[in-house]
C-alpha cells in the first residue's frame, strides 16, 4: 500500500504519495515512509470497516430512529443531558450493543 513510483522520482521532486513534501523528506526517507504505511493501513481498515457497515455486513454500534444513521460513537447534546445522534440531534437512538447482550440473557433464561 506505499508509494511505489513508476518512474524515479529526484530527491528535491514533490511526493507522489500527494503530502505535498518533497520525496526526500517524505518516502524519501525509510523511517517516514514505514510510518506513513502504518497510517495508511490503519485508515484503510477504518475505511473497509464504514464500507462493511454501510453494506450491513458488520452492524453499527448505535442507530438513529429517526434519520436511520448508523454511528459508532454518540455526539453529547448542548441542549440535554443526553447522547444524540450526530447526524439529526435525535435522542431517539437504539443502542444495538445493549441488544446483543439482552439476546444473550434470553437465551440463558430458555435453557
Amino acid at each position: 500500500m506505499g508509494v511505489e513510483a513508476k518512474t524515479k522520482v529526484g530527491r528535491n521532486e514533490l511526493c507522489p504519495c500527494g503530502s505535498k513534501l518533497k520525496y526526500k523528506y517524505c518516502h524519501g526517507d525509510e523511517t517516514k515512509r514505514m510510518l506513513c504505511n502504518r497510517v495508511a493501513n490503519e485508515h484503510m481498515v477504518h475505511l473497509i470497516l464504514q464500507e462493511q457497515k454501510k453494506r450491513g455486513i458488520v452492524e453499527w454500534t448505535y442507530v438513529c430512529n429517526v434519520c436511520g444513521n448508523g454511528c459508532d460513537e454518540l455526539k453529547q447534546s448542548q441542549i440535554v443531558n443526553s447522547k444524540v445522534c450526530p447526524e439529526c440531534g435525535s435522542p431517539d437512538v437504539k443502542d444495538n450493543s445493549k441488544q446483543e447482550s439482552g439476546d444473550e440473557d434470553e437465551e440463558e433464561s430458555a435453557s
